[in-house]
């Protein structure tokens, strides 16, 4: 079966809409005459692509521009449309699920939370399709208006397929997410580990939006573990890693996964005894106060955390380095002693230093990033070729054999 793009005239076609849509995106407010002199393509083809756009609900008129000559008829502007949110991402973790409806732009348009906790897969989609369809109901909009879905969750994902190879809060051990959730809401669903999200976000739409290449480091302080396990009270570590501007994921999906634990600043401070959540609170409070038993804590803790932060620095040089917590006070608490150590490296102060950035799209940041690459499949040519379907299915089966 052909794929419609093997004739010139349609591969054609196909090029420039899809390289005006994407100009559109990274110009924001912009002409049809500027369109058709950054992309060298007719003013005369560049109006037909634009109204069909436009007829399509991609893009919209937003009013008028300023004359280039300051005389005559002022051209018309256009943007991404904002009428209707397209896609939606998901970010599933041991306490919570965070669902993010998300414009062309990826900027937020509805966003809802609810407490959850681990439990079979299929039980974790249920409750994103009711969360997503009340979100979607709140819109006025129907699963079938969605370009498409993203979630993002804890655990070892194979990128291409969406399977989880394993995931410790949740218990899953090669569960075909993808699957389960493309047959529950019938829409092109992407399944990535939640630092990936986190990097994709904040490189698309954060702190890295200018930045080519970056690590994005999630400081993860409230952990659930089995009772009678002490994994619980460390640290965890994530990282999301992007390479020219794209995601890195490894031979084998792994890359990123950071396995050595971090002492918990609440053990290093009052010892192993029970922990809560008003603990943190409290020790958030004491570190504030500069009380000298939390500060010193904190620091032992920047310390570990600035080691593996500081090997991934020389070993992929990248121009940032984002953090990311959930906790904000405790995360910025980090993010100010990696950077003390980031200053007094050898290497770092010959080649320069790494810029050093805390996240900034919030709670809903990994939601967000969820949905990123729906949205970026919007601005790219299509693969060519009829064998998508066979080579995930060749994923699923190397996946489940690792």
């Amino acid at each position: 079966m052909s794929s419609g793009l093997t004739g010139t005239p349609p591969l054609v076609r196909a090029v420039n809409r899809h390289l005006i849509l994407e100009r559109v995106r990274r110009f924001g407010c912009i002409s049809r005459a500027e369109l058709a002199k950054i992309t060298a393509i007719r003013p005369p083809t560049v109006s037909a692509i634009v109204r069909q756009l436009i007829d399509e609900g991609l893009i919209e008129e937003v009013g008028d521009g300023p004359s280039r000559t300051g005389t005559g008829r002022p051209p018309r502007m256009v943007m991404l449309s904002r009428r209707q949110p397209r896609v939606l991402g998901f970010e599933v973790n041991a306490r919570t699920i965070r669902a993010v409806l998300s414009h062309l732009d990826g900027s937020v348009a509805h966003a809802a939370q609810q407490p959850s906790e681990p439990a079979p897969a299929p039980q974790v989609v249920e409750r994103l399709a009711g969360l997503g369809g009340a979100l979607l109901a709140e819109a006025g909009m129907n699963w079938s208006d969605l370009a498409g879905v993203g979630v993002a969750l804890q655990g070892l994902v194979d990128p291409e397929c969406g399977v989880v190879r394993w995931s410790r809060p949740f218990d899953w051990h090669m569960v075909d997410f993808q699957a389960l959730c493309t047959a529950r809401w019938d829409r092109p669903t992407d399944v990535l580990n939640n630092a990936v999200a986190g990097s994709l976000a904040e490189h698309t739409l954060g702190a890295g939006r200018d930045v080519a290449s970056l690590i994005y480091i999630f400081v993860r302080f409230d952990v659930i573990e089995q009772p009678g396990s002490t994994l619980g009270m460390s640290v965890r570590l994530a990282s999301g890693i992007i390479i020219h501007g794209e995601p890195y994921h490894g031979a084998f999906g792994a890359a990123g996964e950071i396995t050595s634990l971090v002492n918990h600043p609440l053990l290093l401070a009052r010892g192993a005894g029970p922990r809560t959540a008003e603990d943190t609170a409290v020790f958030e409070a004491a570190l504030s106060a500069g009380e000298p038993e939390a500060v010193a804590a904190m620091d032992r803790v920047g310390r570990d955390i600035g080691a593996h932060v500081m090997t991934a620095i020389n070993f992929l040089d990248p121009a940032m380095v984002i953090v990311d917590s959930d906790h904000d006070a405790l995360g910025a608490a980090v993010l100010q002693r990696l950077g003390l150590m980031v200053a007094g490296d050898a290497l770092r102060q010959v080649v320069g230093p790494t810029q050093l950035a805390a996240a900034t799209l919030g709670e809903f940041g990994i939601a967000q990033g969820a949905a990123v690459p729906a949205l970026a499949r919007m601005f790219r040519l299509p693969r060519l070729g009829t064998g998508r379907a066979r080579i995930d299915d060749d994923r699923i089966r190397q996946a489940q054999l690792r």
